[in-house]
């Protein structure tokens, strides 16, 4: 498993589960949901006085997130996008002073569904979508030299034809990015990072479930894990025993079975 963690292991499709943390921060978490019951959650989990802090769309589609019971700016969110409709969401948004937090998509470039969060931020910041994986790397060598972090990242495509979908924003600090990687390259990076104190704060799994892409910060935060699982069950079984250990999930990404997680207390 990765250090402070990595496991081969996967994912869940519970609904709902409710949990606190040791932190006292009272949080829901469900994956492997269909859009009808994502939208129900949706409605449930607003008029609870949860917010959204991170979802993923998986091919289906199929939809993860994680809410907290929390104040914060205002925020919405929106799923079963197009492409075009994301596009237009994103531009109708940015008009009204939001800013995307954690965006995510399935399927093949050009016919992607798309799912994201704003929140009504006033930071700098970019995003795009549609990149491949030069033109990914092109824009984070270039991030970085802007004084710009990466906070949220997704891969969509084919395993033959990866796309990327990021969100920068202006910020302070160190960072390192890894895309496309297999499972062994992930491990071999992740150990490398984690050794010189940095950890994962966003990853995502790629079309086909056996490539990894994430972004490591050094930023104080510890307890932390990550792990990879590989299926529903796995996975399942992992959240109840970090739970269990009073930590939470700040992270899910999902695709073909395959789940990546990110927790901490």
């Amino acid at each position: 498993m990765f250090a402070a963690a990595v496991a081969v292991a996967m994912a869940c499709c519970g609904v709902a589960a409710p949990a606190q943390a040791a932190t006292g921060v009272a949080f829901r978490s469900y994956s492997g949901a269909s859009p009808s019951a994502h939208q129900a959650n949706f409605e449930r989990l607003r008029s609870q006085g949860y917010r959204p802090i991170s979802v993923s769309v998986s091919r289906g589609p199929k939809y993860a997130a994680i809410w907290v019971k929390s104040g914060g700016p205002a925020w919405i969110s929106r799923s079963g996008l197009s492409e075009a409709s994301f596009k237009a969401r994103f531009d109708e948004y940015l008009a009204q002073g939001y800013q995307p937090i954690s965006v995510s998509a399935t399927g093949p470039a050009g016919s992607a569904t798309f799912a994201a969060l704003w929140e009504k931020r006033s930071e700098r910041f970019f995003s795009r979508m549609g990149l491949t994986g030069s033109q990914f790397a092109a824009l984070n060598r270039k991030a970085f030299a802007d004084g710009y972090v990466p906070v949220s990242i997704d891969v969509y495509g084919t395993p033959s034809d990866p796309r990327y979908v990021a969100v920068w924003r202006k910020g302070q600090g160190g960072w390192y990015y890894s895309y496309g990687k297999t499972f062994a390259g992930h491990k071999k990076f992740f150990d490398q990072r984690a050794a010189e104190g940095y950890r994962p704060t966003t990853v995502a799994v790629g079309p086909g479930g056996k490539r990894f892409s994430a972004v490591y910060r050094k930023d104080g935060v510890r307890p932390w894990y990550h792990y990879i699982d590989n299926s529903p069950a796995a996975y399942q079984r992992r959240f109840d025993s970090m739970v269990a250990r009073g930590l939470r999930p700040v992270q899910v990404n999902i695709e073909d079975g395959v789940y990546a997680s990110i927790w901490i207390r």
